[in-house]
């Protein structure tokens, strides 16, 4: 069983997230295989494994997005083009196999959407209710780490009250919101 070693930091924000509504175990993942969680109705269920527990059972794990955590919403920016890293502009992200994640808190909760770049071109999706994304932590089937990157005295997430701030956020980084697209699971 391959078990992931987690930083001091990575640990730190695991604590934050370690709650059973927002966390979900997942298969480790082997090559061309889904990312979804295989728990029958998961956006619903309740994870009794924390953390540590599922990644020391040979899981990955996964963070439910769109659910509430205090007044605010959990959604994630996904991107995976080259210029991912650049084009966020923040001291604090998530490395996965083939971008980044970046955690954000939001007052009003956000359609699922792709974003695009200002040619169009599909640059990642923002994640909302009834999606998921892979944790710190968890292994891709590449076998490269979901990490936590960037500066230690950075925030893990950024707290937005509005839409529009979102809307604002993600121009300024020159990454639009296209038509929403409906809840999927991966």
């Amino acid at each position: 069983m391959h078990q992931t070693k987690l930083t001091i930091t990575e640990k730190k924000l695991l604590k934050c997230l370690d709650r059973p509504r927002i966390r979900i175990r997942i298969p480790r993942l082997v090559h061309n295989q889904s990312k979804r969680p295989t728990i029958k109705n998961w956006p619903n269920f309740y994870e009794p494994l924390n953390i540590s527990q599922i990644l020391e059972k040979g899981y990955n794990w996964g963070i439910r997005c769109g659910k509430k955590v205090g007044n605010y919403y959990f959604v994630v920016i996904d991107l995976d083009d080259i210029w991912a890293k650049e084009r966020i502009k923040v001291n604090r992200y998530i490395q996965t196999a083939q971008g980044i994640h970046y955690y954000l808190l939001v007052k009003e909760l956000p359609n699922n959407s792709i974003l695009t770049n200002q040619d169009s071109k599909r640059i990642g999706e923002l994640h909302s209710l009834g999606k998921q994304v892979v944790g710190v932590g968890s292994l891709h089937q590449s076998e490269i780490r979901y990490s936590l990157r960037g500066k230690n005295n950075s925030p893990w997430f950024i707290k937005l009250e509005s839409l529009k701030e979102l809307e604002k956020f993600l121009a300024e980084r020159s990454i639009l919101l296209k038509n929403s697209f409906r809840k999927m699971c991966y």
